[in-house]
């Protein structure tokens, strides 16, 4: 019974901890807010080597790092709104090119994309029960077309002036065509953004 008991309390607190991960309500939040929110996750603060440009009365974001099992690590941005702390939007990206030395993705198998494949259908998932059916576009069925880099999808959720994109890149093609070099990709984003109602 006690072992029951346990594994039960376990599954729970697991199930919690996956959804306490991204914050989607991000209305009237600050960057205290963040800074608490990324302690509380184990995120590690982040210098920036370059300068966003995220559009008038946008700040520059404070950006974390948190350790991820199979797939890239996590960069966390949090974006503040010029004329105060409060958070305009949150990005959430695990793409390969971020700690690579060269800043070039190499091919990749299946077996090693997978993980972001079943990555982006849990945070969809989360998400969805909290902003309802999404605007879809792409398809993950084919991986097929990992090889010719058109494997993609996007999903767009909107609710109570916050709106959700998500999206996932996952391509193998590697040419160069004179000066132009198409390299390999292996991306998840997710943006979390107030919306003016």
């Amino acid at each position: 019974m006690k072992r029951t008991a346990l594994l039960i309390f376990l599954l729970i607190c697991s199930a919690a901890s996956s959804y306490a991960q991204y914050t989607f309500d991000i209305k009237e939040k600050t960057l205290a807010y963040a800074r608490g929110f990324e302690e509380a996750a184990d995120g590690i603060p982040t210098e920036l080597t370059t300068t966003f440009l995220s559009g008038p009365h946008i700040g520059q974001p404070e950006v974390y790092r948190r350790k991820q099992q199979s797939m890239p690590d996590l960069l966390v941005y949090y974006f503040p709104n010029g004329s105060d702390s409060t958070l305009n939007q949150v990005l959430y990206e695990w793409d390969d090119t971020n700690f690579a030395n060269n800043q070039d993705a190499i091919k990749q198998p299946l077996t090693a994309l997978q993980p972001y494949i079943d990555h982006y259908l849990s945070i969809q998932k989360q998400v969805e029960a909290i902003f309802g059916k999404p605007e879809t576009t792409g398809s993950l069925d084919d991986k097929a077309l990992i090889e010719t880099g058109r494997f993609q999808r996007k999903d767009n959720f909107t609710k109570d002036g916050v709106s959700v994109e998500m999206y996932i890149v996952l391509s193998n093609k590697q040419e160069t065509n004179g000066i132009v070099s198409i390299m390999p990709t292996h991306r998840v984003r997710m943006y979390v953004k107030t919306v003016t109602q």
